[in-house]
């Protein structure tokens, strides 16, 4: 389930550093400031401008993730984006604008272009009150091999994703609140199957509204015990068999915690349960938990281990409701002080309530990122994913390499 919790990725806590940037070996790999190789920006006034533009070459095994006769293809892509960021004493905000655009050389009916426009702020009232906001809208394709694509579909299902986050934190001493909402609304575009039938989409469109309250005690510095209340609304268009309408919650406890300048992390464990409307569609519950671990395991290397257990919240055709279980590791070493290599490895299990389906997902990644100045910089990925599904057709493994050069100011 997804709760509303607001990570603001970019901008300084009130125009305040990181404590930790005066020694960067205590500040994780991926997040590390390195000033020598970052652009400067365009300032107009008090507003910082980014502009950027990646351009790479894509190659994948498998475009149309099937199990029999996978069928190769390189795709020529283009990036372009523009940063926008204000930062002062009580107000921080960052505007996000970008496409991604592809060009395949064979199979042309996958060609896509996909942009968003995201905003992001924070704002202290007082030192006791902090407000913070996420607006996005975008315009992307479903990927190929994921579990909500239709199978049949002859051309990736373009879809709208309006989202709107919000929450407030007060705190009272060592005791806090934070309150927050969630909604995000999503339309589908009709699309041609294989065999030239239109496949109806209108069913899938929806809103999601998820609302949180989050009670935490600082019982140590460092160390912090909250609790986690979300409930959910989920409103689709379909009807009848097709009706996915359905109600939940998601109730947790947790931690928050430094064991040791060098490992940090959360961990929380609870029950979630989403109801449904239609009354062939069981209700969905159980066992909940995430968590996330950072080993700064030397000044070079940072290791990350994550898990979560969600109700997904997207519609897949053909079956009523899905259980996803996620966990994996990640290593980011810094080899030079403008050279990271990242490896990591993300499994996913998908029970699909309703049906005898039952997917594991497997994720390999290995990449690197070189800055030889701050105006460029160079990058290559290789990822593996594979699809082992108890019905057949779903099943499929992929390798998908990226090589990409970006410009920026």
């Amino acid at each position: 389930m997804a709760i509303a919790t607001l990570a603001l990725t970019g901008l300084k806590a009130h125009g305040q550093e990181r404590a930790a940037s005066d020694d960067p070996s205590r500040v994780p790999v991926a997040e590390r400031p390195r000033p020598e190789f970052e652009p400067a920006g365009v300032r107009l006034g008090a507003v910082l401008f980014y502009p950027k533009l990646l351009a790479g070459l894509r190659y994948d095994s498998n475009v149309y993730a099937t199990e029999v006769d996978p069928q190769s293809d390189i795709a020529a892509v283009v990036s372009p984006q523009l940063i926008a960021r204000y930062d002062s004493s009580r107000l921080a905000w960052e505007a996000d604008v970008g496409a991604d655009v592809f060009r395949f050389r064979r199979f042309t009916g996958e060609n896509r272009v996909d942009a968003h426009a995201r905003f992001r702020a924070q704002s202290e009232f007082a030192p006791d009150l902090k407000f913070e906001t996420v607006l996005e809208a975008a315009r992307r394709h479903e990927l190929r091999g994921e579990s909500s694509t239709p199978i049949d579909a002859a051309t990736p299902v373009p879809y709208n994703d309006l989202r709107a986050e919000a929450a407030i934190t007060k705190l009272f001493n060592r005791l806090g609140l934070t309150a927050g909402v969630k909604v995000r609304n999503l339309t589908y575009e009709d699309v041609d199957s294989f065999d030239g039938t239109l496949l109806d989409q209108i069913w899938r469109d929806g809103t999601i509204v998820t609302g949180t309250l989050k009670p935490f005690y600082e019982v140590a510095p460092g160390y912090r015990v909250y609790g986690r209340i979300a409930v959910n609304n989920r409103d689709y268009k379909g009807t009848g068999e097709e009706n996915r309408d359905s109600d939940g919650y998601d109730l947790r406890g947790g931690v928050e915690f430094g064991l040791t300048p060098l490992i940090s992390g959360n961990v929380e464990f609870g029950y979630l349960s989403q109801s449904y409307v239609n009354p062939q569609i069981d209700t969905v519950d159980g066992f909940a938990m995430s968590g996330k671990l950072v080993w700064l395991a030397t000044g070079l290397t940072t290791v990350t281990a994550f898990a979560d257990r969600f109700v997904s919240e997207t519609t897949t055709p053909g079956v009523s409701a899905r259980l996803d279980t996620t966990f994996g590791l990640k290593v980011d070493h810094e080899l030079l002080r403008n050279l990271v290599l990242t490896a990591g490895a993300k499994f996913q299990k998908e029970d699909f309530v309703g049906s005898t389906r039952k997917d594991d997902v497997t994720k390999l990644t290995v990449g690197a990122d070189y800055l030889p100045n701050p105006y460029a910089k160079l990058g290559v990925r290789y990822d593996y994913v594979q699809r082992d599904s108890t019905d057949f057709i779903y099943s499929f493994d992929r390798h998908v390499v990226m090589f990409n050069a970006t410009a920026q100011y």
